[in-house]
């Protein structure tokens, strides 16, 4: 590993201080999560989807350090995006620069995209376990790579943190609005927006569609597409995947039937369960099973798929009309709860959150019909409480089984925690 090459992605080891540009001002909520286990010994991952911040995070924890008064030169940083390098190559160039001993100081080490690295989680695991004072935070846009990985060699040695879009309230908290502007004069405007092209960050500043769509298409879903999952999968047809992807996202909330989508498409059904859960690895899209008590009759059934921000909707979706828009409010409430599990009876609750069922009706108006799926659920598992999404009502129902409250979708997404 070349000196230059180091010294080029550790800057503040001469300045004493990250670039601003890098670390930038605003703190993703995730941020001071991670920052609360800086000083624990295991490994911190830090995953998610491309483009949410990831490594903006990573030079905001490396500026926190410093302005705590770590030396600088404790601090290494690597990013396998653009770089190839093994971890033992690193060290020993950041050892032949600055002579630490590993052994007697804490020294930081924040590699960025691991999972571009062979054979990275044994090195880690040698460093981590000969080095008890490394600190080491690792940083990657699959999670296969995580979940696959530390259960075979770092079982027991990682805790992982999952970045995601923002959320409504970072939106509102990034565009330096207050939670208790009033909603129709401020909030709703914003709340439209944020529904319809989702919480990729650098996205919020883009002039028109065009750019919209140029940033996602090609920074987002073309890089995981044609660049991540098959270096990790070794996929024969990444156009394939793409067309799965597009399929997903103009039908939020469709029933996966892989023997269907076979037919469909000519590709073995084995083939197709495989590309959906790459996508669903590559936090693309999300899966929803059928709630059922003890969950193993979930795995049986139909799933439905949901992509994990509406930003990739609106990349493929041209046309959005109040029908559709009401779909792409069920996704961003599916993915602000992480949802994993929907109910299908005679009647249907798009997800159930902590046991308790939730109904999204963004419509002018909600009457005695709409609450029948939700009092359903209420009867058919003993549930006292159950929650309908609105588009503006506000008041509670009482019904046989306990009581359903109706909330509206810019309350409920700022309330959920």
């Amino acid at each position: 590993m070349e000196r230059a090459v180091i010294e080029e992605f550790n800057h503040w080891w001469l300045s004493g201080k990250v670039d601003p540009d890098l670390a930038l001002s605003f703190k993703r909520d995730c941020y001071y999560d991670v920052l609360e286990h800086m000083a624990d010994r295991f490994i911190i991952a830090l995953v998610g989807l491309r483009r949410t911040g990831k490594t903006t995070v990573i030079y905001q924890l490396i500026q926190k350090l410093i302005s705590e008064r770590a030396d600088p030169t404790d601090v290494l940083f690597f990013s396998f995006d653009e770089t190839s390098g093994g971890l033992g190559d690193i060290i020993n160039a950041y050892n032949d620069i600055h002579g630490k001993d590993l052994r007697a100081r804490r020294v930081y080490i924040f590699l960025d995209e691991i999972q571009k690295s062979e054979n990275w989680e044994n090195e880690v695991k040698k460093y981590y376990d000969l080095y008890p004072k490394l600190k080491f935070i690792i940083s990657g846009s699959e999670s296969l790579f995580i979940k696959k990985k530390t259960k075979e060699t770092l079982a027991g040695r990682v805790f992982q943190f999952i970045l995601r879009t923002f959320s409504f309230k970072e939106y509102l908290k990034f565009n330096n609005i207050k939670e208790k502007t009033p909603y129709e004069t401020v909030l709703r405007p914003l709340l439209v927006k944020f529904v319809r092209m989702g919480g990729f960050p650098e996205t919020f500043s883009l002039k028109n569609d065009t750019e919209f769509r140029e940033y996602i298409g090609a920074l987002v879903i073309d890089r995981i597409i044609y660049r991540d999952i098959p270096k990790i999968s070794k996929i024969d047809d990444p156009g394939f995947l793409k067309t799965l992807l597009e399929l997903i996202a103009t039908n939020p909330g469709m029933y996966v039937d892989y023997q269907s989508l076979s037919r469909q498409f000519g590709k073995d059904r084995r083939v197709i369960k495989d590309y959906i859960s790459y996508l669903q690895e590559s936090f693309l899209i999300s899966m929803l099973g059928n709630y059922r008590k003890g969950n193993a009759a979930t795995l049986r059934k139909r799933k439905r798929a949901y992509p994990t921000d509406n930003a990739i909707t609106y990349l493929y979706k041209q046309n959005i009309d109040d029908t559709f828009f009401g779909r792409m409010v069920e996704s961003a409430v599916i993915n602000k709860a992480k949802a994993s599990a929907f109910w299908k009876n005679s009647n249907e609750v798009d997800m159930v959150y902590e046991d308790v069922p939730i109904e999204v009706k963004y419509r002018e108006r909600i009457d005695k019909n709409d609450l029948k799926p939700v009092e359903e659920f209420m009867k058919r598992f003993g549930k006292k409480e159950g929650v309908i999404i609105t588009k503006k009502d506000e008041l509670e129902e009482k019904v046989d089984c306990g009581r359903i409250k109706l909330i509206p979708l810019w309350k409920w997404l700022l309330d959920l925690k």
